[in-house]
């Protein structure tokens, strides 16, 4: 029999809606970063006098940087187990073809958000492909799962200490040149030699504030549409191909595996008792922000100054460390959550986070649509104008406005617009998007 309708409400899990809600919301506390203002400027909060911004944007980063995300990879995660539980059909298609042609269309749909929309930290398309990958795992024990969460954790930390070796590596040719240099200063170089010293000197250069490209950066982006798209494409296609395959692949696959592990323990759909969440909680974020507190000097250090990261750093401690610091936090967010919300404390707040993370396709993408506008070029063209807190103020109007549209919305919807077209897409037929309306009570006129 054919069964493509859309999950009831009474189906939904509420816990899983709730924590999307609370991922989403939380992503935009990073992703405005990058949409206001230029990766130089927000390096210059660091190296600067350390006022109230240096902090502000400090606390954000050991609270939430890369933390939300990795809990929104986890319950895709989850997500991924949920799809294929159920048996479905549709457009002449078993359950995991149609888990392969939804996976295909999330893909679409991260090319449209980062070469229409124009936003370069899109995750979409990049989820759309680690979710075809993960595809064989589902059926492993949660067990198996979390020990393959930890070894392709282990393999990021690796890729991150690879990285630094060769940049440690490139930074001591530069010193063997350096000395043979004040040795004897009518030396003649080798081409091999001047190349190893133009390396480490690019890598140091590139690292330091240049205002000149900095103002620039910020002139293409108050630019008109085909200006911003010429300057962003490049950036664009370092994230979605060779950055996605070295660095991102390995961050999304480790927090999708440990989202699905949690999943079948009932983490996500609050089946833990309330003590072992509340130890989850304090265990993860304790040791979650320990290590992002121990690791700020070492990512402090590599912005303001390369060479002595470099030259005293044995082992990258940020980059190693980061994504048990993600892993351990985001359980640690998450458990703290669903504590709050088995208090029945802030009913309306709850039922707000659930709509929003019901319709988080929609939310994330209108996250690009209402940023891009307000800050590049052909919208309002703030980007480089607001100081770093009064990105925040951003990030309260827009939350505000996708708490309130995704309740209004599911009032009179099933799901929101762009889950309904892409539920449709996957399963070839337009599916049913209005909410029935409950039929009158027939009142017998006479007794």
């Amino acid at each position: 029999m054919t069964n493509y309708q859309p999950v009831a409400q009474t189906e939904r899990i509420q816990t899983i809606d709730i924590l999307r809600g609370v991922a989403l919301l939380g992503i935009l506390l990073m992703n405005i970063q990058e949409f206001g203002l230029t990766e130089a400027s927000l390096h210059q909060l660091v190296r600067g006098p350390h006022g109230g911004n240096y902090w502000l944007q400090t606390i954000i980063h050991a609270l939430f940087e890369h933390k939300m995300r990795a809990l929104f990879s986890m319950l895709f995660g989850a997500g991924i187990i949920l799809f294929l539980a159920k048996n479905r059909t549709g457009a002449g298609m078993a359950t995991p073809e149609l888990f392969i042609r939804r996976q295909m269309w999330l893909i679409a749909f991260g090319l449209v958000n980062a070469l229409v929309l124009l936003w370069f930290g899109d995750i979409l398309f990049h989820y759309g492909i680690v979710g075809i990958l993960l595809f064989p795992f589902n059926r492993l024990p949660a067990r198996t799962l979390l020990v393959c969460a930890v070894v392709v954790g282990l393999i990021y930390s690796g890729k991150n200490y690879w990285n630094f070796a060769e940049q440690k590596q490139k930074y001591e040719k530069y010193q063997t040149v350096v000395a043979l240099e004040k040795k004897n200063k009518k030396v003649k170089l080798t081409d091999e030699q001047k190349d190893d010293k133009s390396a480490w000197e690019g890598i140091v250069k590139g690292a330091k504030y240049d205002q000149k490209a900095d103002k620039a950066d910020i002139i293409a982006m108050r630019s008109d549409y085909a200006t911003v798209w010429n300057h962003m494409v490049p950036k664009i296609q370092s994230m979605e191909a060779p950055f996605f395959y070295q660095i991102i692949l390995w961050d999304v696959v480790s927090m999708m595996l440990l989202g699905m592990a949690l999943f079948k323990w009932g983490f996500f759909s609050n089946r833990l008792t309330t003590r072992d969440y509340a130890l989850l909680a304090l265990g993860g974020l304790l040791i979650g922000q320990t290590i992002a507190w121990l690791s700020l000097p070492s990512y402090e250090l590599k912005i303001t100054n390369i060479s002595k990261y470099i030259s005293t750093s044995v082992v990258p401690l940020a980059e190693v460390l980061m994504p048990f610091e993600r892993g351990f936090t985001a359980i640690g967010w998450a458990s703290l959550v669903l504590l709050l919300y088995r208090s029945g404390i802030g009913a309306w707040l709850w039922k707000a986070l659930r709509a929003v993370g019901q319709m988080a396709f929609t939310n994330y993408l209108m996250q690009s649509v209402l940023c891009t506008l307000f800050f590049f070029g052909y919208g309002f063209g703030y980007f480089g104008d607001l100081k770093f807190y009064q990105l925040y103020f951003i990030v309260a109007e827009i939350w505000l406005i996708q708490l309130v549209f995704s309740v209004a919305w599911l009032h009179y919807f099933r799901f929101g617009p762009l889950e309904w077209l892409w539920r449709s897409l996957t399963y070839g037929e337009r599916q049913p998007m209005r909410l029935t309306p409950p039929a009158p009570l027939e009142t017998p006129i006479l007794s």
